[in-house]
């Protein structure tokens, strides 16, 4: 939200900077980062440029004026260096122009989509409250039994690999730019050198992508197909073309398929595959701006697991599809279409593409036909700091009519192990969780973390079979000892029954430990160690620490913060304030 944030600030300042230089000469030496500056001050400026942006827009201002105006005003203010400000402008232009000409949003609704609570209480599209239809007739909810028979399936789970293709050993692995280990920094000091198998302050090498496709090719018996769910560009987002991101696409699944040729891949989009980054229009927009270069590449290189007309075809329009594999029908969601800093959704946010109503329709035709349901996605709909409230909600309230259908949701976006649990307020006194929605753990290590993967086990494929995840193992490589040895070793971390001393992985269970987690905190640094994947077993987390990072893993859509489910004295509204923004400043997505 950072790098959309800069781009949108110096592409309206730009534009007073060739129409009110009196006015900009006045703002020259604010610096708009900085807490201190007034919220009123930031609110007004930001409604001016907006205005101005479009005043400008109708008297058919040059854009490449315009660019080179943002260029020179993003220089000045030193928000970056002016390799990065040359091409971070240009990168996001088209799309912040067009959106402003074509969104209904006033200029100060646009700026409180901006700025947040910094211009006060205001309209937020992504809040706004819409609803798809929800057909009736919920079957009645089974209590929980044990499997029948002992007939498991296991899917391996891989996330947001972010391979970076200019990661040069020995370059400085801390730096002033957004994304480090690479070109045009210089070498670093022994102190401040990109390993040669990663660093936990940047994207990773293509060589650990590949030994992790060796390690994966050497273990393949202990598993069976495979879930995806995105972001397999790095984060340099100032720097990155169409073709390169096609490239970085096709390279990623060329290495499954040469060193997993027969394990189906259900794949689920990141919101780092577009150019610009977090850019995923609906099908409306056509021509230049449309999503049609990475849909149609993806969906021909997938095409092999895309094994119906219809998954096809919905893949390459709209980026999701569902397909029926080994008794499931697997369902893989665009939630980009809830990424909050996916600025297409300024013009209509409302279900875009129609696609939770296909949702709906794909579930409710798997409960007449008695089938279970695997869910994936990139964004989870737990993510209060990036997916929106009205498509939230919406997802929550379809997870909760299907819940007996829908056996496993799996996501990943965050780059930490994590989970979050649905909560049902509504009707239920206590609160009654219904749902568990998994984030796999990041192949990359940005930032301050190893790398990891997981393997879930489910109840397999018979007769009456839940096809819940019954058990889930997650697998990490220790980058630190890696680079100090040269060689790299992929451990087994955890099971998540025998770490947490789990009967079973029910949401029953779930909540039980997240009452546990705050109570006992030798129980929940293992959770807190376990979330960076081991990177520092030294890290504590007490008090507030482990009450936010608790609460964080509990999501509702009711007006009523999903944290009471767990406390026995409801939080003040500064605490739910201070949590919420422990959840944004812990994004590293």
């Amino acid at each position: 939200m950072e790098k959309k944030g800069c781009s949108f600030v110096f592409l309206c300042l730009a534009l007073l900077y060739v129409t009110r230089p009196v006015l900009l000469a006045s703002l020259k030496g604010i610096d708009l980062s900085k807490s201190g500056l007034g919220s009123s001050i930031l609110c007004d400026t930001c409604i001016g440029l907006v205005t101005t942006v479009r005043k400008l827009a109708k008297l058919h201002v040059s854009q490449e004026l315009i660019e080179k105006a943002a260029i020179e005003y993003c220089e000045k203010s030193g928000r970056a260096d002016e390799r990065i400000c040359k091409l971070i402008i240009p990168e996001f232009k088209d799309e912040v122009l067009y959106v402003f000409d074509h969104t209904a949003l006033s200029s100060r609704e646009i700026c409180g989509t901006v700025l947040d609570d910094k211009c006060g209480s205001t309209y937020d599209p992504f809040n706004q409250q819409w609803n798809v239809t929800i057909p009736g007739g919920k079957p009645p909810i089974k209590p929980y039994h044990p499997p029948k028979v002992n007939i498991t399936n296991r899917i391996l789970h891989i996330s947001d690999i972010h391979w970076d293709p200019q990661y040069t050993p020995g370059l400085q692995a801390r730096c002033d730019e957004p994304l480090c280990c690479r070109p045009p920094l210089p070498k670093g000091d022994p102190n401040n050198s990109a390993g040669a198998w990663g660093d936990a302050h940047c994207d990773i090498p293509l060589q650990t992508v590949v030994n992790l496709m060796e390690h994966l090719n050497a273990t393949q018996d202990q598993f069976e197909w495979i879930y995806m769910t995105g972001d397999l560009p790095a984060h340099n987002d100032w720097s990155q073309t169409r073709s390169g991101q096609v490239d970085i696409f096709n390279k990623m699944i060329d290495l499954f398929n040469e060193y997993l040729p027969n394990k189906p891949v259900f794949y689920s989009f990141g919101n780092h595959e577009s150019d610009p980054v977090n850019s995923f229009p609906p099908n409306y927009i056509t021509g230049s701006n449309s999503i049609s270069w990475l849909y149609d590449d993806a969906a021909d290189k997938l095409k092999k697991w895309l094994n119906t007309t219809d998954a096809y075809n919905t893949f390459k329009s709209g980026g999701y599809y569902s397909v029926d594999y080994n008794g499931i029908r697997i369902i893989s969601l665009q939630t980009n279409y809830c990424n909050k800093q996916n600025w297409w959704l300024l013009i209509n946010g409302t279900d875009p593409d129609g696609m939770l109503q296909w949702f709906v329709e794909k579930l409710l035709d798997a409960e007449k036909k008695g089938m279970k349901v695997h869910v994936l996605g990139h964004i989870s709909p737990g993510d209060g700091a990036d997916c929106s409230n009205a498509w939230s909600a919406n997802y929550k309230k379809i997870a909760l009519r299907f819940e007996s259908t829908i056996a496993g949701q799996f996501f990943g976006h965050c780059h930490e192990d994590r989970f979050h649990l649905m909560v049902d307020f509504e009707a239920n006194t206590p609160p009654r969780p219904y749902g568990i929605l998994y984030l796999g753990p990041s192949v990359t290590t940005y930032t301050e973390q190893n790398p990891g993967y997981r393997i879930y086990t489910v109840d397999g494929n018979y007769n009456g079979s839940s096809r819940q995840v019954l058990d889930h193992d997650t697998y990490i490589l220790n980058i630190t000892d890696a680079n100090l040895t040269n060689k790299p070793k992929w451990i087994h971390e955890y099971s998540a029954k025998d770490a947490y001393n789990m009967t079973n992985l029910t949401p029953d269970s779930w909540l039980s430990l997240l009452k546990e987690f705050l109570k006992n905190n030798t129980l929940f640094l293992k959770y807190y160690h376990y979330f960076f994947k081991s990177y520092n077993m030294e890290s504590q987390c007490n008090g507030n620490c482990q009450k936010q990072n608790t609460c964080n893993c509990l999501t509702t859509f009711s007006s009523i913060y999903a944290c009471h489910a767990i406390t026995e004295v409801p939080l003040t509204k500064e605490e739910i304030y201070e949590t919420m923004l422990y959840e944004k400043s812990h994004d590293h997505c």
